[in-house]
């Protein structure tokens, strides 16, 4: 591929540095694990490197920038030159990369399970660094760390593992996530973007792949992290005024709270030309959510929530600003919502005292006091979108309902039960009226469990 080039050797490493932007540190630690480039020395130890050289650094250089690892750039250089040069090497061997792909992330997805199910923390780090070695950042976030992560959840889900797993691997990953934000290359446009998970919410990888796809695409980011505080968002708004703000929420009491922040910031973003985008788990699988929020959905995963991010930074670069489709939730709701959370104390604490006379023995006694403040929680969120339906699957809310002790399904159906009678004893007809929906659909959820 190079032989054109001469392979005199002419360069000090500072020179060669300065030719091909890689620092010398980078080129030393490509000779050691990779044996590429190989420049001979001195008498006096020093290495001199050749224009071949140079071009070699140069085309690695310009792979890693396109999104391959410095393994993946050097194994496609040597398929090359043990190819023939007639035009097809390149997109053979390109080819010959990747077609084993989909096999490689399955066994490493397999790998990753194991070593969560055994805490093993070495055997997940092992399979992660040999995912990052073989395939592009971006591909291994969407193809690997993503369905591992869904693997976990629904085995939790169905109790073939504790949470305890799920945030061991977790933890992990997010730790490999954020070495990787941290190396990314420097800041190279002008936008800049804030990113943080609403209050409430802990479930912040998906947000955190954004951030750094966001940011290897040259993107200034400001990652906050998880469960940030409404004022810790207008703070950041106010006195970093970025391009574009971004939230996320996975769960549906998260998701309430992410809607009340976008409001309370609406003022401030109009006034500052700020866009304010929002995405997470909760409003991909309900999308009537999104028709109440005062912002830009912008996708269900992290390519295209990044793609949409540029897409709209561009537009509002070229003042093509897009309107959100948004419905506010009307007074009658928002006056019952407001009953409900002035009458918080007392449903909960004759909620409790339901609950007492029917297990006072009962060891999960603690958890089901618990599960009567998450169920009136997120009650009081599905009211607060104006849609009682979100309520109707249980899978988008037991996340939130479950206690960290966890109890069983039907013990969470006593403790909903007492809920809404409690809410029954307690609040004013007309409020009452608005609510039943709201507790009927999330009766009907535990009745189609069990029907099922």
């Amino acid at each position: 591929m190079f032989e054109h080039y001469s392979d005199e050797p002419v360069y000090n490493v500072k020179a060669i540095s300065r030719q091909t932007g890689v620092a010398a540190a980078t080129l030393r630690a490509w000779e050691r694990r990779y044996g590429v480039p190989s420049p001979p020395r001195t008498d006096s130890g020093y290495r001199l490197y050749s224009a071949r050289d140079v071009a070699i650094i140069r085309w690695l250089k310009s792979h890693i920038e396109d999104g391959m690892s410095i393994s993946q750039a050097v194994n496609l250089l040597r398929s090359l030159e043990a190819q023939s040069t007639d035009g097809r090497a390149g997109e053979s061997a390109a080819r010959s990369l990747q077609s084993d792909a989909p096999a490689s992330y399955q066994r490493l997805h397999d790998e990753i399970i194991a070593g969560a199910v055994e805490f093993d923390e070495e055997h997940i780090e092992y399979a992660l660094g040999e995912a990052f070695s073989l395939f592009p950042v971006e591909d291994v976030c969407l193809h690997l760390i993503q369905p591992a992560l869904t693997t976990l959840g629904e085995k939790w889900h169905v109790g073939e593992i504790n949470v305890s797993v799920e945030h061991f691997a977790t933890n992990i990953m997010r730790r490999r996530l954020s070495a990787l934000m941290a190396a990314s290359p420097p800041v190279s446009r002008e936008e800049w973007i804030v990113s943080g998970c609403a209050p409430g919410e802990y479930h912040e990888l998906g947000i955190l792949m954004i951030s750094l796809f966001l940011r290897r695409r040259g993107y200034g980011v400001i990652y906050l992290g998880q469960n940030i505080a409404a004022a810790r968002f207008q703070e950041m708004l106010l006195k970093k005024q970025p391009d574009l703000l971004l939230l996320s929420a996975s769960g549906l009491i998260a998701a309430a709270n992410l809607l009340e922040v976008v409001e309370g910031l609406q003022p401030h973003s109009t006034q500052l030309d700020t866009l304010i985008a929002f995405g997470g788990r909760v409003f991909n699988n309900l999308p009537e959510l999104r028709r109440r929020v005062p912002g830009i959905y912008v996708g269900d995963d992290a390519q295209t929530v990044a793609r949409r991010i540029g897409e709209l930074l561009a537009d509002k670069a070229s003042e093509i600003i897009p309107e959100p489709s948004y419905i506010p939730v009307d007074a009658e709701t928002l006056d019952a919502l407001a009953v409900l959370r002035r009458l918080h104390p007392e449903i909960i604490a004759i909620a409790a005292r339901l609950v007492q006379n029917h297990i006072a023995d009962d060891p999960a006694h603690d958890q089901l006091l618990q599960a009567n403040e998450n169920l009136l929680q997120i009650v009081g969120s599905a009211l607060r979108f104006g849609e009682p339906t979100v309520l109707r699957n249980r899978a988008n809310w037991l996340w939130d309902a479950l206690p960290p002790g966890g109890i069983t399904s039907a013990q969470l159906q006593r403790a909903a039960q007492a809920l809404a009678e409690a809410a029954e004893s307690i609040l004013p007809s007309p409020q009452l009226d608005l609510l039943q929906p709201y507790f009927q659909e999330m009766q009907s959820a535990f009745d189609r469990h069990d029907a099922a």
